[in-house]
């Protein structure tokens, strides 16, 4: 067959956006197919609605649609770039599409001897280095690439990648797409250009068909340092990529007491809810996790989600050996007496070779993946899905994602011709956007908890839709030093600019550890009290150790409201090592308060440090409450250059209100 590939380049598209001077000078979008350009393409007349600019590009054989979406934001120096491909022919299918880039540009350097670096995090394998940060100086003729083969877009790396032009300089490039992602970065000599999209595109389009592509964030740096421009990224992040409720205010983060696995027995969850009553620890959220599914079987109730929870995955059948009634309704109705939201665990793209579906319905299933990219599938999952939903009164819908897709993407992709390579992953992708999108359209209040074995489904497409409450799978149960203590500092330091609400597991942490306690708390905190050698279930807590959880969840639930404000890193990103500080500081401007929190890590030489606290007035005075609970008031003179002494692993808190 005769393969013809499309290469075009765009002209500027004109936007239009009241208050963004930036966005209306440089709203063009550029894209490359195979890396080649030309100017043989007709443009349909763009369409400007408000701050958004929509033009469809048609290839001269009046086939192949290319549709670009632009939204400007007033006052951010951002745009947002969605990409779309159709087919206009009802009878033929189009040339390949290939290499596809739906991000194409160049950016001026200071002069052609320069060089420019790239700063990112690296991704989620369940390590102590996950999310620690990465840098790259990239020197005249050299380059830099950066993918996600794995089909989870924050497994290898995550997808928000600053490129400094010079010190004050640069711009970020978050990539949207919950699949295998590419990003590739040049120096030219004078100039850095970047291209960015799909890792795997040679496709023709099936007649009629639209694909979905990656979507793009430019965020543009003038003037500003990386660390500065932090705080303009998670104002952002919060105020335009956060999940809404019905009223369209944003959804504030959780405090979670879990039963762990869905494995627990009715009474023990009750018990564990009965605790988290009587002692009075302000949790709001009840957390069922994996194992409460499957054929009627026997499972051992006392390890976390029990040992074989992965093998009724595909099965949402209610376990009724564990829970008679066929339901989860003694739990969630108690839950929801006790004036408190009810989260339940799912995983509905994998699917156990044993789980009915395999042998009623095999065409929505290839190998462990459950084919979101077949319609009747999707219809099917969503039914049995929102079904539980609504009977439970699920307030926290979890989704969980423990496998790496795209082998099974490759395998249908391969069964439809070796010319459809990506067209399949582009197909679940939109699908599992629909599947997030519909649910919130039919329960407008849900909120949304994205996992993927931790932290490795962390895109902006997801964090537009859903909290990351379990950041690492290498938070699970105790670990080696201050290894997963020192992540838990990285992760809300590190990714806290373009995910703002995240979770903080505190299985990691020993009794008694204040250090620990608070290197792993972020805006959402996590409490499984069987974590803590079987607590509640196995054993009953001593009131020394419940008088530590309501001092320390009591606090966390206390810090929580400032998440709701700006973020400003204290540090630069931190990594593993021991010999380092560690901090940051949230701030409410419309309350004028705030804290700063910062760590000597064990190994650290310096005793003492002084912070920089931007949002502090210096010429006002401020009543400053500490760790320990004493108080004074210090002039902001003071607070904004806060000098700090601290021990070897030990930990500085200074919540702050001007007066």
């Amino acid at each position: 067959m005769k393969t013809r590939w499309f290469s075009w380049m765009l002209a500027a598209i004109a936007v239009v956006s009241t208050g963004n001077a930036w966005a209306a000078e440089a709203a063009k979008v550029p894209f490359a197919l195979d890396g080649a350009y030309s100017t043989g393409v007709a443009a349909a007349e763009t369409k400007v609605d408000g701050d958004v600019a929509a033009t469809r590009y048609v290839a001269a054989d009046g086939k192949l649609a290319v549709d670009v979406r632009v939204r400007t934001f007033d006052g951010f120096p951002v745009r947002e770039i969605s990409t779309s491909l159709t087919n206009l022919s009802a009878t033929e299918p189009t040339d390949v599409v290939q290499n596809l880039r739906v991000f194409a540009d160049s950016f001026a350097l200071p002069n052609a001897d320069s060089t420019a670096t790239l700063d990112l995090l690296r991704g989620s394998t369940c390590v102590p280095e996950d999310f620690a940060p990465l840098n790259f100086a990239l020197k005249p003729g050299e380059e830099k690439t950066f993918a996600t083969p794995s089909g989870r877009s924050s497994s290898e790396f995550t997808p928000f990648i600053d490129a400094s032009f010079d010190e004050t300089n640069g711009a970020l490039f978050a990539i949207g797409w919950t699949g295998d992602w590419k990003a590739r970065f040049a120096n030219e000599g004078g100039s850095l250009r970047v291209e960015l999209g799909m890792e795997r595109c040679a496709m023709k389009l099936n007649p009629g068909e639209t694909l979905l592509q990656p979507s793009v964030l430019v965020f543009e740096r003038k003037g500003q340092t990386r660390r500065a421009f932090k705080t303009v990224v998670h104002r952002f992040m919060r105020e335009h990529m956060s999940p809404r409720d019905a009223e369209g205010k944003i959804v504030p983060p959780i405090l979670a007491i879990t039963a762990g696995g869905g494995n627990k027995t009715p009474q023990m969850m009750l018990d564990i809810l009965q605790y988290r009553l009587d002692a009075g620890i302000p949790c709001d959220t009840y957390w069922v996790d994996a194992g409460w599914y499957g054929a009627p079987h026997e499972t051992d109730p006392y390890p976390n989600c029990g040992p074989d929870w992965y093998r009724f995955v595909g099965d949402w059948r209610v376990n009724t050996t564990t829970h008679p009634t066929g339901d989860l309704l003694p739990i969630a109705d108690a839950v929801h007496k006790a004036g408190m939201r009810f989260l339940l665990w799912f995983e509905p793209e994998r699917v156990h070779e044993s789980a009915p579906v395999v042998k009623e319905n095999p065409d929505f299933v290839e190998g462990a993946l459950y084919n979101y990219a077949n319609p009747e599938a999707l219809k099917r999952i969503q039914d049995i899905v929102y079904g539980t939903i609504e009977k439970h009164g699920i307030d926290v819908y979890r989704q969980d994602f423990n496998m790496e897709p795209t082998g099974f993407w490759a395998r249908l992709e391969a069964k439809e011709g070796a010319d459809r390579v990506g067209a399949v992953e582009a197909k679940h992708v939109a699908a599992l956007y629909k599947f997030l999108d519909d649910m919130r359209a039919r329960f407008p209040n849900i909120l949304l908890e994205n996992c993927a074995s931790g932290g490795r489904r962390i895109d902006f497409e997801m964090v537009r839709r859903a909290h990351s409450y379990c950041r690492s799978d290498y938070f699970i149960g105790m670990k080696p030093g201050d290894t997963a203590i020192n992540l838990g500092q990285n992760m809300t330091l590190n990714s806290t600019p373009f995910l703002p609400f995240q979770g903080g597991e505190t299985n990691c942490v020993a009794v008694g550890d204040d250090y620990g306690f608070m290197s792993v708390v972020s805006s959402g905190t996590v409490f499984t009290p069987t974590d803590f050698d079987g607590g509640i279930v196995r054993r009953k807590f001593t009131d020394a150790e419940t008088a530590w959880f309501q001092k320390m969840f009591g606090l966390t639930a206390r810090l929580q409201a400032y998440y709701m404000g700006d973020f400003y890193p204290l540090t630069d990103e931190t990594g593993a090592a021991d010999d380092v500080w560690c901090g940051w500081s949230l701030h409410r401007p419309s309350e004028n308060d705030g804290f700063a929190l910062v760590f000597r890590r064990a190994d650290s030489p310096e005793e003492t440090k002084t912070f920089e606290l931007p949002a502090v007035d210096p010429t006002a005075k401020y009543e400053v409450e500490y760790f320990d609970g004493t108080k004074e008031v210090v002039s902001g003179a003071e607070l904004a250059k806060l000098e700090v002494k601290l021990a070897p692993r030990s930990f500085f808190l200074a919540i702050y209100k001007k007066i």
